[in-house]
């Protein structure tokens, strides 16, 4: 299935240091897409690092082909690891890293380490 972005909204944030994007995918006739695919697509349309692009909200309302999302681009992984939350930073990873991360946390073990920031 091949992604049709259209980004709607972009702002630079200076304070925080990064670029504020609100997009639109149309998925007629399939579910909604990884978040995973979106933040690689999105990454490559701004030209910005993968890593340090964070999809933070996906929305799509019942029975419609659309979706709505916004995303953060930061340039510096200090200001994306103090402004977004942990949960957001670990959604954007990887099923096997998500689970190995929670474990860890469960564990109350060091898992600072799985992030590749």
């Amino acid at each position: 299935m091949s992604l049709n972005i259209e980004i709607t909204e972009e702002k630079k944030n200076p304070l925080i240091d990064r670029a504020e994007i609100t997009f639109r995918i149309d998925h007629f006739g399939s579910g909604t897409p990884n978040r995973l695919d979106i933040k690689k697509k999105i990454a490559a349309l701004q030209g910005s690092n993968e890593k340090l692009t964070v999809i933070v909200d996906l929305v799509t309302q019942f029975g419609a082909y659309h979706t709505i999302g916004k995303a953060h681009i930061y340039t510096d992984a200090n200001e994306l690891q103090y402004y977004e939350p942990f949960h957001i930073q670990v959604r954007n990873l990887e099923k096997d890293k998500r689970t190995e991360i929670y474990q860890l946390k469960k564990r109350k073990e060091s898992y600072k380490h799985l992030f590749e920031y």
